[in-house]
């Protein structure tokens, strides 16, 4: 990445998007122009949220006729700063995590459904994988095996997202959140690896040093064709010295039922999941320039089988002689120190967490009799059954320090360091029981492997934010980084291959840079353009040892927001995204996952989200995002198959839509009713690089009833209540041993039917 030839490469793209943000500025402007013609005249409208968001809590006020927030500012911190949402040069979606109880959401598979530009790709527990604008390249986790995923995932400013071997991503629950704040679009400035495709950011009530407070919330459910389940939360706020300390500890434990038959076991309902957690955070305010906030988090999901369906994707069974199961567990423990010097705030983020991940899953399917019984690795033919065994570690240490003003002037600016180092371990074995040959595989294990080693990401950042004149804001940011990995691949001498001890080290730098313009008509409308880099790690393949390089991805943006009557509003953005050395993920003939680098895929599209309030009772909002992301050069995978130009990135559909209502009304005996319905439209996709399959559209429709008095609550919910069958995600084996592969389905949640009650002190 330091060789001439780049940084030529780099300094062209840079005054490229100079220029283009100077164009689509003033074709903004000419928009933006014609829209203001459209306003409404008068004063300023409410400002609400994008559709399916909500404002954080401070930001909303109870209407005394029907108990529906009122929308008078929305802030979040996605620039590292206070902002009104809609002040922003950018697409941010925030949902509340008041929104998301109020609206039943239990699971990340909930709280991401109403966001456009975001597909939700599910997996095993804590394993699902989320792709912003067609920036994916892998629908399934288990197709993850090392490389970086392309959505950065922050808890409390923590980055979370694996570097090189991934082991999970946070199912974390809506209880007692504050809100969950996705950045579209990559965030390389401020964010650094792994956002290429945008961030998702998680963010704590915090500990209230005045007042004691206490919530309480069961439900139960039942799934179609499925099991039953459970969901106890609890939270209590306690003031340790009045105004000055407080603690706020948050636990959750939760079943969810079963619905998938596993037929060689003969366990109806097999894959149920368990999850339990908790979060203790401390808060100290000695002084109006000093604060500190002390999170300790942890959280563990167990599931009983796996999540997949196979072979046909109409029914909820799957044949497999052992259950596939799945421990995973985190801890995350941080510490954010705010100080005031002057005019200006440091404020430093400490962050620490390990995470372990214990999966057996059953591989009988790819390699029994194909492997075992073939001329290369056997025959064996007292073996039935594969088992592979894989346990993967973590211990991350991150900080991050940054310094900006106190007050929003003229002149807004951030500037940061930031280190984070995660130390990982993998091995896995596969296990054929009756092999009995412990020449080639002792105990039966005729693959064995650990990786052991780093990945180190430092880096510098900065943001300046001018308000050149009354209506025009321009921004620029950049960061400066460096990675490197390095580990060690050892492997005993078994039967799919002989000894080694390798030694692997790769390391790369660059910059990161962002431009923006905002120019605000009038209160009610406004524009804007931004062109914005994001990365991500490069590593090397354990597969004979080949390297493959960091990716990079070009965003250019511009949006126009509207207001044009009292409680409307209107954000529309399109977009170009053009990605240079895309990591893609395929599997050899052998079954191995090679990573490889295609020269260009691009992604453009269109987001619109729309939000009304009719009346003080009454609040409609809609979203919708058309995305399509293809190579834009052929690529050879690993098994030698060509893919042309023009495939379709996996896991992205070209279609997305949302639309939901929320009435409050008088309900009977003097309680406060609200009903509540979100219908979500999710279209085609492909789910493998170069793959003629399709996974069909599906729609769903949510719908939530309650009714409160007094500090109680009871609601009944019914989630994808015509209990469609669709298909979030798929991944196939498709080797040269097998002759005609197998494709495992993963199915959306069916029909569920619940109960809840809550009580609030």
């Amino acid at each position: 990445m330091n060789s001439s030839r780049t940084a030529r490469r780099r300094h062209r793209r840079v005054v490229n998007a100079g220029r283009w943000l100077a164009a689509t500025t003033s074709l903004a402007l000419g928009f933006g122009a014609l829209a203001q013609q459209t306003s409404s005249p008068g004063g300023r409208a409410p400002a609400a949220s994008a559709a399916g968001t909500s404002p954080a809590p401070d930001a909303a006020s109870k209407d005394a006729a029907g108990g529906i927030a009122t929308l008078d500012r929305v802030e979040i911190t996605a620039g590292k700063r206070r902002q009104n949402q809609r002040d922003i040069a950018g697409t941010v979606s925030v949902q509340s995590g008041a929104a998301l109880e109020a609206r039943g959401a239990a699971d990340a598979e909930d709280v991401f459904r109403a966001v456009p530009g975001v597909q939700f790709n599910k997996g095993g527990a804590d394993a699902s994988l989320l792709s912003i604008r067609g920036v994916g390249t892998n629908t399934t986790s288990e197709n993850v095996i090392f490389g970086q995923t392309p959505t950065g995932i922050y808890i409390e400013d923590v980055p979370f997202t694996d570097p090189y071997v991934y082991i999970s991503t946070p199912d974390v629950a809506p209880f007692d959140l504050e809100r969950v704040e996705v950045l579209r679009g990559p965030q390389g400035a401020l964010y650094g690896a792994s956002s290429l495709g945008g961030a998702v950011r998680y963010l704590f009530n915090k500990p209230d040093v005045n007042a004691t407070e206490f919530s309480l919330l069961g439900s139960v459910n039942s799934v179609s064709q499925g099991g039953t389940g459970y969901a106890t939360y609890a939270m209590a706020n306690l003031p340790l010295k009045q105004g000055v300390a407080a603690l706020r500890l948050v636990a959750n434990k939760r079943k969810d039922p079963g619905y998938i038959d596993n037929l060689g076991t003969g366990r109806k309902d097999a894959n149920v999941v368990n999850a339990e957690g908790m979060r203790l955070l401390l808060a100290f305010k000695p002084s109006t320039d000093f604060d500190l906030t002390a999170l300790y988090m942890r959280q563990r999901s167990r599931q009983d089988d796996g999540s997949a369906i196979s072979p046909d994707p109409s029914r909820l069974e799957i044949s497999t002689p052992t259950a596939s199961t799945v421990d995973s567990v985190f801890d995350l423990t941080s510490l954010q120190a705010n100080l005031n010097l002057g005019s200006l705030r440091l404020t430093s983020i400490t962050g620490y967490q390990t995470k372990r991940r214990d999966q057996d899953a059953d591989f009988t399917r790819y390699q029994v009799p194909d492997f075992s019984m073939s001329t290369d690795y056997g025959p064996y033919p007292g073996v039935t059954s594969a088992i592979n065994v894989e346990r993967r570690h973590s211990n991350t240490v991150s900080q991050e320090f940054r310094l900006a003003p106190q007050q929003a002037g003229a002149v807004n600016w951030l500037a940061g360091l930031s280190h984070q180092r995660v130390s990982f371990y993998r091995t896995q074995q596969n296990i054929w029981p009756g092999t009995n040959d412990p020449a080639n595989a002792p105990n039966d294990v005729v693959w064995d492997t650990l990786r052991t080693g780093t990945a180190t990401e430092n880096a510098v950042f900065g943001d300046v934010d001018v308000k050149a004149t009354v209506k025009l804001n321009i921004g620029i940011g950049a960061r400066y980084f460096q990675t490197q990995v390095k580990f060690v691949r050892s492997q005993p001498a078994t039967l799919f291959g002989g000894a080694a001890n390798t030694p692997l080290e790769t390391s790369e730098s660059g910059t990161t840079p962002k431009l923006s313009a905002r120019y605000q008509f009038t209160p009610q409308t406004s524009v804007y353009a931004l062109a914005s880099r994001g990365y991500r790690f490069g590593g090397i393949n354990t597969r004979q040892s080949l390297p493959y390089r960091s990716d990079s991805l070009w965003n250019y943006e511009t949006g126009l927001r509207l207001a044009p009557a009292a409680g409307v509003t209107l954000d529309v953005s399109v977009f170009y995204l053009d990605w240079k050395d895309v990591q893609i993920s395929t599997a050899d003939s052998a079954g191995f996952i090679v990573i490889s680098n295609v020269e260009k895929a691009k992604s453009t599209g269109l987001e619109a989200a729309l939000s009304w309030r009719p009346s003080g009772t009454l609040s409609l909002t809609a979203s919708a995002a058309y995305t399509r992301a293809i190579t834009d050069s052929p690529f050879r995978a690993a098994t030698g198959k060509i893919v042309p130009v023009g495939s379709n990135l996996p896991g992205t559909a070209r279609l997305q839509a949302s639309a939901e209502a929320t009435l409050a009304f008088d309900g009977p005996a003097g309680t406060a009713g609200r009903f509540s319905t979100l219908l979500s439209y999710v279209g085609e996709r492909t789910p493998e690089i170069g793959s003629a399959r399709v996974l069909p559209a599906y729609t769903t429709l949510d719908m939530r009833l309650s009714f409160q008095l007094g500090s109680w609550q009871l609601s009944a919910f019914a989630q994808n209540l015509a209990d469609k069958r669709g298909l979030s995600s798929s991944t196939s084996a498709t080797y040269s041993y097998i002759a005609g592969g197998y494709t495992d389905y993963f199915p959306i949640r069916p029909r569920t039917l619940g109960l809840a009650l809550r009580y609030d002190l």
